[in-house]
C-alpha cells in the first residue's frame, strides 16, 4: 500500500510539473533518448525486414543493389562487432569527458554536458544502430530468401550515419573541453532560467512600487504549513499558488526560496485568511512545492551562478589566471542582465492588486555577494585578479541600473578593503587604485574614494593624476 501510494505521489507530482520541468526532469537522464531511437529504429527493422523476408523486394531489384544471404550475413556480423566497439569507444569518451568536467571545473556541470543534443543524440543513433544490425543478423532466413536489399543497403548506411555521428560527437567534446564554448553555453541556460522565472513566470504579478501594497501587511500571526519530507526546494508553482491563493484569499509568506534546502517538520509557508473560516486545503499547497535530493537549475539562478564560481575557485587552485579572468567576466554579464531584467520587490499581486505572495528574495548585493564573494576570497593575496574583479565590477556599474550603483560600490570596497598584501609595486598600486578610483567615478562615490584613501594620500593622488593625464 505504501508503495503504490508512493508511486502514485510521484505520477502526480510530474503531472503538477510544468511543460519545462518535464522537459528538464526526461532530458537530464542519458537512457532517455537512446530508448527513443531504439524505438525508431526498432520500426525500421520491422519495415525492412518485411520488405525483404515477406514482400521479397531483393529478387525485384538489380543486381546491384541486392546481396545473397551469405553476402548480407557477413555484412552484419562484420558490422555488429564494429558498432558494438565504436559504441563502447563513444561510452569511454564520455565517461572521459565526464571525469575531465568533475575534476577541472566542476562535478555540478555534468548535467550541463549530459543534456546536449549532440550527446544525446549520438548515444541514441549508436544504441538503436547496433540494435537494428543485431535484430537483423537474428531474422536472416537463406532458406525462403535467396536476396536481400533493403536489410544490407539501410545497415550500410546505419554505419555510414554512426560514423559521422562518431566524428560530430568527438570534435563536440573537444569543443566543450574549452572552459570559453563551456561557459558560453552555461551563460544561455542562465539567461534562459532568468528570461523563465524572474520574468514571464513572476514580473506579471510583481508590483511596481512597494509602497502600493501598504496597509495589505498581515500585523498578526499567521497559520503554518510544515512538511513532512526533507530536500532541496527544486521549483514552486507559482502561477496555480497565487491562482489558489485568490480562490480561498490568502495571503502567503514563503519561508523559504527555491534552492534551499528544507527541512523535514519545519514550516514551509505562512498564511493568513482575510475572511471566514481559516481552514484550508494544506496537502493542494504542498502539492506546489516540489522537494528532491539536489539543486536544479530551472528556476534557481543562485545555483547557475556558483557554477561558474566554482569554476573561477578551480582556476585560482590550479593557477589558471586566463580562466579564471574569463569566468568572472562571465558571472559580471549575468549580473547586468539580472539588474536590467528584474524587479527585486518580494511582492506578488492578483490582477486586483491584492496582495497574495510574499517571497524569500534575493536583492541585487545579494547576488553580487554570490558571483564574487568566494572569489574575492581565494584572490585576496593575488593582486592580479583583483584587479580584475575591480574591473569588472566597473564594467557591471556601467551596464546596471543607476538603482544598483551603491551595490557595486559597496561591493568595491569590500573587495578593496579586504584585499592582503604586504608590498605592491608602483605598478600594481596604480592599477589597483585607478580600477577602484574609475568605479566611484562610474556609481557617483567619489568623496567615499578620497574618504577610504585618505589614510593613502599619495596613492590617491597618484590615481588621479594618471587619470588626469
Amino acid at each position: 500500500m505504501n508503495k503504490r501510494e508512493g508511486l502514485s505521489s510521484k505520477i502526480q507530482k510530474y503531472r503538477n510539473m510544468s511543460k519545462r520541468e518535464k522537459w528538464h526532469q526526461i532530458y537530464s537522464n542519458l537512457w532517455v533518448t537512446p530508448i527513443m531511437y531504439a524505438g525508431l529504429f526498432l520500426l525500421l527493422f520491422a519495415l525492412t525486414v518485411w520488405g525483404d523476408l515477406k514482400m521479397e523486394f531483393g529478387d525485384m531489384m538489380p543486381s546491384i543493389l541486392s546481396a545473397s544471404y551469405k553476402l548480407t550475413e557477413t555484412i552484419l556480423s562484420t558490422l555488429t562487432a564494429g558498432l558494438l566497439s565504436l559504441n563502447a569507444f563513444t561510452f569511454y569518451g564520455v565517461l572521459t569527458a565526464l571525469t575531465t568536467f568533475a575534476g577541472q571545473f566542476s562535478p555540478r556541470i555534468l548535467k550541463n554536458f549530459m543534456m546536449t543534443k549532440v550527446t544525446q543524440r549520438t548515444l541514441g543513433i549508436f544504441n538503436g544502430s547496433f540494435l537494428y544490425v543485431l535484430l537483423c543478423l537474428l531474422f536472416l532466413n537463406g532458406e525462403t530468401v535467396s536476396q536481400y536489399t533493403l536489410i544490407p543497403v539501410t545497415a550500410t548506411f546505419l554505419t555510414a550515419l554512426c560514423l559521422g555521428s562518431f566524428a560530430i560527437f568527438i570534435n563536440h567534446i573537444v569543443n566543450w573541453l574549452q572552459v570559453s564554448n563551456m561557459e558560453e553555453d552555461m551563460k544561455r541556460e542562465s539567461i534562459d532560467i532568468i528570461d523563465n522565472s524572474l520574468l514571464s513566470e513572476l514580473d506579471p504579478y510583481r508590483v511596481e512600487e512597494e509602497g502600493t501594497i501598504n496597509g495589505q501587511l498581515p500585523e498578526y500571526q499567521g497559520h503554518q504549513i510544515s512538511i513532512d519530507d526533507s530536500g532541496y526546494l527544486q521549483t514552486i508553482d507559482f502561477v496555480p499558488l497565487i491562482e489558489e491563493a485568490c480562490k480561498d484569499d490568502l495571503i502567503i509568506r514563503l519561508e523559504y526560496k527555491v534552492g534551499n534546502f528544507v527541512f523535514g517538520s519545519t514550516p514551509l509557508l505562512t498564511y493568513w485568511k482575510k475572511e471566514g473560516n481559516t481552514t484550508i486545503d494544506e496537502f493542494k499547497y504542498n502539492n506546489m512545492f516540489h522537494i528532491g535530493d539536489g539543486q536544479t537549475e530551472i528556476q534557481d539562478i543562485e545555483f547557475s551562478i556558483n557554477k561558474f564560481v566554482e569554476i573561477a575557485i578551480r582556476a585560482l587552485g590550479n593557477d589558471d589566471p586566463t580562466t579564471a579572468t574569463g569566468t568572472i567576466y562571465e558571472i559580471g554579464d549575468l549580473l547586468i542582465n539580472i539588474s536590467q531584467k528584474a524587479k527585486f520587490t518580494p511582492y506578488l499581486t492578483d490582477k486586483d492588486s491584492n496582495l497574495r505572495l510574499i517571497l524569500q528574495n534575493l536583492k541585487f548585493d545579494d547576488y553580487l555577494y554570490i558571483g564574487f564573494a568566494s572569489t574575492r576570497h581565494y584572490a585576496r593575496d593575488n593582486v592580479v585578479i583583483t584587479i580584475e574583479l575591480l574591473k569588472v565590477l566597473n564594467a557591471i556599474a556601467q551596464g546596471v541600473s543607476k538603482r544598483d550603483y551603491p551595490h557595486v560600490w559597496d561591493f568595491a570596497v569590500y573587495t578593496a578593503s579586504g584585499f592582503e598584501y604586504e608590498y605592491m609595486h608602483h605598478l600594481d598600486n596604480g592599477k589597483f587604485y585607478n580600477a577602484l578610483f574609475n568605479i566611484a567615478k562610474t556609481t557617483g562615490h567619489e568623496e567615499d574614494y578620497r574618504n577610504l584613501t585618505e589614510k593613502t594620500p599619495r596613492k590617491a593622488n597618484e590615481v588621479e593624476s594618471l587619470v588626469m593625464s
